[in-house]
């Protein structure tokens, strides 16, 4: 089974995106311009276990940083924070030396965050 684990569930807000914040929309474009610029070497296998821990601590201080600035609706919210839970998933998975495994969850939630919110130029990442 286990189908499920892998699934974000998240949903629409009556088939429309979610309308988030500025803060959301900073911090989210931070961790994917981390994940963007050592994608490579995530693919290739051959990011260091130093710069795996170095990339889990960049994601993490968007991660403070937008939950110390969250003023996002409650429902916005909720929504929201399953994406979060999942990037925090990955952060510990990179911060463990378990590069590929946590870097694919990142990716996997920052593309949910991108079907799920409204963020201007937002590209999906392969």
């Amino acid at each position: 089974d286990g189908h499920a684990a892998s699934t974000l569930e998240i949903v629409l807000n009556d088939g429309a995106k979610w309308q988030g914040d500025g803060n959301m929309i900073t911090g989210m474009t931070a961790i994917r311009g981390t994940i963007t610029a050592n994608l490579d070497a995530i693919h290739a296998g051959s990011l260091p276990a130093d710069a795996a821990k170095g990339m889990a601590a960049d994601v993490q201080k968007q991660l403070d940083f937008m939950v110390e600035n969250c003023v996002l609706e409650p429902k916005v919210d909720e929504q929201f924070h399953i994406i979060l839970g999942e990037v925090m998933t990955g952060v510990a998975a990179l911060e463990a030396g378990e590069v590929e495994p946590g870097a694919v969850k990142i990716v996997q939630a920052l593309n949910a965050y991108g079907e799920h919110f409204e963020h201007p130029g937002w590209q999906m990442i392969d």
